[in-house]
């Protein structure tokens, strides 16, 4: 069977990789020609994108690593955006890969929406931002409007950057601050909190630890470890709770304790998770004073999932990052201490998205 050509015009700002032709695409002889090729053009026009070329990894059903057609053709034309749909996903990206059985596999709606680069194989400024692929979306209609409004939705809004500045709008960069176990941290983690005092609204949360299913404290609901803060989405530390030095410790959580009482408090899930494990471990908690951007999400999207992981996707350009809370240990906890900072961060900058949706819609308020 001959291949099927490629569909639109290769010099557009925008490509779409395809795994291989749909079986439905053979009888007009170029790929997205079918159904789904239907399917996926409607989501494309109607998150206003006209002009978008699209190329298939494998362009037909028998040849099974072609990637070098991709990269050679991106590299002559330098489409500054290029969404991979299916397992092309985990090929340009592999560390969007994840263990599925004994296959390695793309985990596709996890990184879905996210700005990523595929510098192995394009040598220009890119972003690899992927979505569902239209076989996946016709399996789950309820996916087709998150896919197009979140996922394309931010491909026209990068491209209408890209028009603009001729170049690619830069991923947020974040100071993130988590050490404060070197000499002089104590010192410095005080001035921090004591500068929060004055934040019209702190991001807070916490990072526990659990007990294995074997241990005999199973079910235990998880101990706070480190706590992160944030006064805006640029900024935000993370310090272990627990001190090496007793008197630090107990000055540490009078101090804390001095700012979770009085500050206006911004957590996602706050209400049913930080909020009792902190009371548990004596914190006075003002409940009047909590912001919960989960609660409000579920006002203001109550169709939609709430998680932070999706409203990340949803309100921000922070690329996947959850899977950095896993596969740290006790003796070196930076990677944790960074990842609960990010979390805050994202979590105000959720707030200040929602703020503006609260505004558009006063009587949801």
């Amino acid at each position: 069977m001959a291949p099927l050509v490629p569909r639109g015009n290769p010099h557009s700002l925008v490509w779409v990789v395809v795994e291989q032709p749909y079986k439905t695409d053979i009888d007009k002889g170029f790929v997205f020609s079918g159904g789904y090729g239907y399917v996926f053009h409607k989501m494309m026009q109607d998150a206003g994108l006209q002009d978008y070329y699209v190329i298939s990894r494998r362009p037909d059903f028998e040849h099974t690593d072609t990637y070098t057609i991709v990269e050679s053709f991106a590299n002559q034309y330098q489409p500054p955006i290029i969404i991979p749909l299916g397992n092309s996903l985990g090929f340009f990206c592999p560390e969007t890969k994840r263990k599925v059985a004994a296959e390695q596999d793309a985990d596709l709606e996890k990184y879905a929406g996210s700005l990523l680069t595929a510098h192995k194989f394009f040598n220009y400024p890119h972003y690899i931002l992927s979505t569902l692929p239209p076989d996946v979306i016709s399996g789950d209609w309820s996916l087709r409007d998150i896919c197009t409004s979140l996922d394309l939705g931010k491909v026209r809004s990068e491209l209408e950057y890209y028009k603009i500045h001729s170049a690619l709008e830069p991923l947020p960069q974040r100071n993130l601050v988590c050490d404060f176990d070197k000499p002089g941290g104590f010192t410095r983690l005080l001035d921090w909190l004591r500068r929060f005092k004055s934040a019209k609204i702190l991001s807070v949360d916490i990072e526990t630890v659990y007990p294995n299913k074997k241990s005999l404290y199973w079910p235990h609901p998880g101990y706070p470890i480190t706590i992160g803060m944030a006064n805006s989405s640029k900024e935000g530390i993370s310090f272990r709770l627990f001190r090496e030095n007793k008197t630090e410790t107990s000055e540490l959580w009078r101090v804390l304790n001095d700012l979770l009482c009085s500050s206006n408090i911004l957590g996602q899930n706050f209400f049913d998770f930080d909020a009792p494990r902190l009371e548990k471990l004596g914190f006075s908690i003002n409940y009047d004073n909590i912001t919960d951007t989960l609660i409000r999400h579920h006002i203001l999207w109550p169709e939609l999932p709430h998680k932070l992981q999706f409203q990340t996707r949803q309100y921000t350009r922070q690329p996947y990052y959850k899977d950095d809370g896993h596969h740290w240990n006790l003796k070196d906890m930076e990677k944790l201490m960074r990842y609960n900072a990010l979390d805050c961060c994202i979590t105000y900058e959720i707030w200040e998205a929602q703020e503006k949706e609260f505004d558009e819609r006063p009587y949801l308020r």
